[in-house]
C-alpha cells in the first residue's frame, strides 16, 4: 500500500491547487499517512498492554506512541497552516 499511495500524494498536491514546493508537501502527505497508521496501530497495542495489565509493556508502548505522536505533530505543523491558506480556512 505505501508504494501505491507514495505515488499518489503528487497528484493530490496538484489537484488542491498547490503551486510551489510539491514534493515538500506530498512527503509531508505521505508521513502523516504513515505516522497516523503507526499510531493507531500502537493504540491498539496499548489497549492490549492494559487489558493483560503489562505495566512494563504498556510503558514501552506509551514511549514508542509519544515518538510516533511528535513525528505526526510535527508533519501536520508543516503541512496544516499550508492547506489553511490554500483552501482559505482559518485556524
Amino acid at each position: 500500500m505505501t508504494t501505491i499511495t507514495e505515488t499518489i500524494w503528487p497528484a493530490v498536491v496538484s489537484t488542491v491547487g498547490f503551486e510551489e514546493d510539491n514534493s515538500l508537501l506530498a512527503m509531508h502527505f505521505s508521513e502523516i499517512e504513515e505516522e497516523a497508521e503507526n499510531v493507531l496501530e500502537l493504540l491498539t497495542v496499548l489497549r492490549n498492554n492494559a487489558y493483560h495489565s503489562d505495566r512494563d509493556q504498556a510503558r514501552d508502548t506509551a514511549a514508542d506512541l509519544t515518538i510516533a505522536l511528535e513525528h505526526l505533530s510535527h508533519h501536520l505543523g508543516e503541512l496544516l497552516p499550508r492547506l489553511q491558506e490554500q483552501l482559505d480556512i482559518q485556524p
